[in-house]
C-alpha cells in the first residue's frame, strides 16, 4: 500500500458532484427563504420560483458549484485520508503491517482537512449564494467578477476567522 491514494480524491469528486445535482434545487429554495424576500413558506417559494423562472430557476448558477464542490470534496477527502494514512504509517514500526488509526491521528487529520475545507469552502459558498439569489436574467460571469473583485477579500477575512474559530 502506497502512502498516497488517488482513490480518495476520486471518491470525493463523485460524492461532491452527486450531492450538488441532487440537493441544489432545495438549496436554492432554502437560500431564497433565508434571504427573506417575501416568500411565505417553502411551498410558496417553490411555486414562485417555478412560475417566474421555470424549472431552470431551481438550477440557476449550478455550473459553478458543480465544478467547485466536486473539486472541494475531492481535496478534503484526499487531504483527510492521506494525512491520516501518513500519520498512521509514521507511528507504525512495521511498514508492511496495516497501522491502527489512533484517536490523535484522527484528530490531527480532521484538523488539517478542516483548515483546508475553510480555505476552499468560504469563496465557494459566497459565490454559490450570490448566484442562487439572482432573480434577473442569468448573468453568471458578471456575478463572479463582481464577487471576486469587490467582496472576496473582506468576506474571506471575516468568514475565515469565524469558521476557523468554530473548528478549533
Amino acid at each position: 500500500m502506497g502512502s498516497f491514494q488517488l482513490e480518495d480524491f476520486a471518491a470525493g469528486w463523485i460524492g461532491g458532484a452527486a450531492s450538488v445535482i441532487i440537493g441544489y434545487p432545495l438549496d436554492t429554495v432554502k437560500t431564497r427563504l433565508q434571504a427573506g424576500v417575501g416568500y411565505g413558506n417553502t411551498l410558496s417559494c417553490i411555486r414562485a420560483v417555478y412560475r417566474k423562472e421555470s424549472v431552470f430557476g431551481f438550477f440557476k448558477g449550478m455550473s459553478f458549484p458543480l465544478a467547485s464542490i466536486a473539486v472541494y470534496n475531492s481535496v478534503v477527502f484526499g487531504v483527510f485520508s492521506n494525512t491520516q494514512r501518513f500519520l498512521s504509517q509514521n507511528h507504525s514500526r512495521e511498514p508492511e503491517a496495516s497501522p491502527p488509526h489512533t484517536l490523535s491521528n484522527l484528530l490531527l487529520a480532521s484538523v488539517v482537512a478542516g483548515v483546508v475545507s475553510v480555505g476552499l469552502g468560504t469563496p465557494v459558498d459566497l459565490i454559490k449564494i450570490r448566484l442562487q439569489m439572482q432573480t434577473q436574467p442569468f448573468r453568471e460571469r458578471n456575478v463572479l467578477v463582481k464577487i471576486l473583485l469587490l467582496e472576496m477579500s473582506e468576506i474571506l477575512l471575516t468568514t475565515f476567522s469565524s469558521r476557523i474559530f468554530i473548528i478549533l
